[in-house]
């Protein structure tokens, strides 16, 4: 389905494209948390950090070809630049189709990531408003603006978005 832009010229891209500016900026907020819960553990628990890193470094890296290299988004900005990123680490998985279980999964593995770091941040009045406001823009984000256009109609986001909204 084609879309108009906000002054009403056919912009032509479909409703469930992403423009690179807005899948960038997602990506960013996306990587905050991390870095801002890197820093909380590396403050308060550096020992932490032997398992917080890898598995950051494997949700973003390994664990995207079970997930992105699957989607109708590989190789195309997505909500996140994922699909583009994931392109170019790994080759396009077409033995089996993106699903809900997978992206359970996925939510889970990221909501780990987010819940490792979360008692060091929680030390610092600062840190913790960092760290807790860089989860609600992220998902705010996916949210209001990602979860309406995307086409993945199995998503569980889009399950907490209609919920919400």
């Amino acid at each position: 389905m084609r879309v108009q832009d906000d002054a009403g010229c056919g912009c032509g891209r479909t409703q469930d494209e992403w423009d690179r500016q807005g899948a960038v900026r997602n990506q960013v907020l996306m990587w905050l948390p991390h870095i801002v819960g890197a820093f909380a553990i590396a403050k308060h628990r550096p020992c932490k950090l032997l398992y917080y890193v890898p598995g950051v470094v494997a949700f973003y890296t390994w664990w995207r070809r079970f997930v992105c290299a699957r989607c109708r988004y590989y190789g195309r900005p997505c909500s996140t630049m994922l699909g583009v990123m994931t392109a170019r680490m790994m080759p396009r998985d077409e033995a089996k189709a993106l699903d809900r279980n997978t992206m359970i999964a996925d939510l889970a593995f990221l909501g780990a990531l987010w819940l490792i770091p979360l008692p060091q941040a929680l030390k610092s009045f600062k840190t913790a408003i960092l760290y807790l406001g860089s989860l609600a823009g992220i998902t705010g984000s996916i949210l209001s603006d990602a979860c309406g256009r995307c086409g993945n109609e199995f998503c569980p986001m889009k399950d907490v978005r209609d919920n919400l909204m």
